[in-house]
């Protein structure tokens, strides 16, 4: 039976050591080892990384952020081993759960048989933790950075500039650019790039596979034919006339902002695959490594989309959003999803992004359908 286990590489705030535990039980009674253990059948492998670490460490999520390090895998014995690395963003007090913990200087020798696990997989792997480039979050702080969603009246823009964030609202798309013609990244909640047959690839079944539960929240999107044509019921029609079948409600509702954002991005081709799609939902998927299962619009789903975004921000940054959103006219949740897609933003600055499909296509006037978002990490 194909069995899976994790192993965590954590080095300290000052990267100058590494988290060691020394095993009271075979295999390896004795040596030094990393922290891990068993990923169970009912769980990913990043909630098991985090679980492990918490059971074993009591280090949090708050406190260390994860990244897929390698695979290893044993054909006999059935077995895989995953690797993840992180560096602490603070001193913490460790909590033994079975097994002492030490903190080892990376001058150790960890190709000792003697003294470490692994028949000397250990020095390999803390070659290549070391090697792993743990991106630092002073990478929203080097560039302007431009997220929009659509809210009542218009367009919501969380502008980070240069580490400062601020929420604007406009009552059109162009007014964002007139104000912000040059940017570093800018992503939007809207549909970029339309279809025109059935057999067009946009990204909107994949974003919902891997929202699963929450797949609801991404909305189908209409054939060019259909957000070019005014009326509802007539652009149900022009949908089944192009991908042979009708429109929800909820698709209907933002094709005239579909069409405001095509018609600006074809009246100006310097912002052509400059201005990008994403999707929230996906976005704070990405950030969190799991899926977000409150609803966004309650106050526990704010609650857990500001804890995600709060590792970007300063945590005066996202303070007094409920007076913000109310001031601009819109709700809270335009103001967090604006944010994700300025964090996302600066993520594709910096290549910490990918698109979904992997190779999107370009519709009839040369816009990709994609979705940029953060790469899987955790």
């Amino acid at each position: 039976m194909h069995k899976v286990f994790n192993c965590i590489v954590v080095f300290n705030k000052t990267k100058d050591a590494s988290l060691f535990c020394m095993r009271r039980k075979e295999p390896y009674k004795g040596l030094y080892n990393f922290v891990g253990g068993k990923v169970e059948p009912d769980e990913s492998s990043e909630e098991a990384a985090y679980r492990e670490l918490k059971e074993e460490t009591g280090i949090g999520r708050n406190q260390i952020r994860l990244y897929r390090l390698m695979d290893i895998r044993y054909y006999s014995p059935d077995m895989e081993l995953q690797l993840y690395v992180g560096q602490l963003k603070e001193d913490v007090i460790l909590k033994e759960e079975m097994n002492r913990l030490f903190w080892l200087s990376l001058n150790e020798d960890f190709a000792d048989k003697n003294r470490f696990a692994g028949d000397q997989n250990i020095a390999h792997i803390m070659n290549v933790a070391l090697q792993y480039p743990i991106p630092e979050n002073t990478f929203v702080q080097d560039g302007l950075y431009i997220g929009v969603d659509g809210c009542r009246g218009g367009w919501i823009s969380a502008v980070l500039d240069h580490g400062y964030l601020q929420f604007k609202k406009y009552d059109r798309i162009d007014k964002v650019i007139a104000e912000y013609p040059e940017f570093s990244a800018f992503l939007i909640d809207m549909a970029i790039g339309l279809r025109n047959n059935p057999d067009d690839i946009r990204p909107d079944d994949a974003a919902k596979k891997e929202l699963g539960e929450k797949a609801s929240s991404v909305f189908p999107i209409p054939s060019r034919l259909a957000v070019y044509t005014d009326g509802e019921d007539a652009q149900k029609e022009a949908n089944k006339k192009t991908l042979g079948k009708s429109l929800a409600k909820q698709s209907t509702a933002i094709i005239p902002k579909i069409r405001e954002l095509d018609e600006f991005l074809n009246a100006y081709p310097e912002y052509k695959n400059r201005i990008l799609e994403s999707h929230p939902e996906v976005v704070f998927a990405r950030l969190n490594g799991s899926v977000v299962m409150s609803k966004k619009k309650e106050y526990l789903g704010y609650m857990e989309r500001e804890q995600i975004l709060s590792e970007y921000f300063d945590s005066t940054d996202l303070e007094g959003l409920w007076d913000e959103s109310k001031k601009l006219g819109c709700n809270l949740d335009d103001l967090m999803d604006a944010a994700c897609l300025a964090v996302t933003g600066a993520m594709y600055a910096h290549g910490m992004c990918e698109t979904i499909p992997e190779h999107p296509e370009q519709d009839e006037k040369g816009l990709y359908m994609q979705l940029t978002v953060p790469r899987r990490r955790i």
